[in-house]
């Protein structure tokens, strides 16, 4: 989902605006073909009328919980723009973190080796006055980010 031009400060432009890696729905739907055709399996061949209700339920809660992932994964971004770093989640109730700029001490980004085959990872942001790290997993193109970043807060 697109950053919302409407919550953007005056004279604010956006520079990066992400989501997730899709890695991040390969198991759900890995799992979804697997239940479809163990259900077209069972109810073409069996012919066990309880084995296929038991399926189709299975199927059902399966299909459920990919669709669940697939709303996840759709309603979270990371928007980089001139002044701030956002973070939104959520579908109904969107959860924000927003830092600015001029806050950010440092920018890493790790990656896997599946994550470099992939070419996803994790953002880390540390903010003055803050203890802890603010960590952002499997997003696209991780070092791209924090170039981006480093970048943007060399020209304030």
């Amino acid at each position: 989902m697109a950053f919302p031009k409407k919550l953007l400060n005056e004279n604010e432009g956006i520079i990066l605006d992400l989501r997730p890696h899709w890695g991040r729905l390969v198991r759900p739907v890995a799992t979804l073909l697997a239940a479809l055709g163990i259900w077209i399996w069972v109810t073409t061949g069996t012919g066990i009328r309880i084995l296929e209700i038991l399926m189709t339920g299975i199927g059902a809660y399966v299909a459920m919980r990919a669709l669940r992932s697939y709303l996840h994964w759709n309603s979270e971004s990371l928007t980089l723009t001139t002044e701030r770093v956002i973070h939104r989640t959520g579908l109904f109730q969107t959860n924000s973190f927003e830092v600015p700029l001029i806050r950010i001490n440092t920018v890493s980004s790790q990656q896997s080796w599946l994550g470099r085959l992939l070419a996803y990872g994790q953002v880390s942001i540390e903010c003055s006055g803050d203890l802890a790290k603010k960590e952002f997993q499997q997003f696209p193109q991780p070092t791209l980010i924090q170039k981006e970043i480093n970048h943007v807060i060399e020209t304030l």
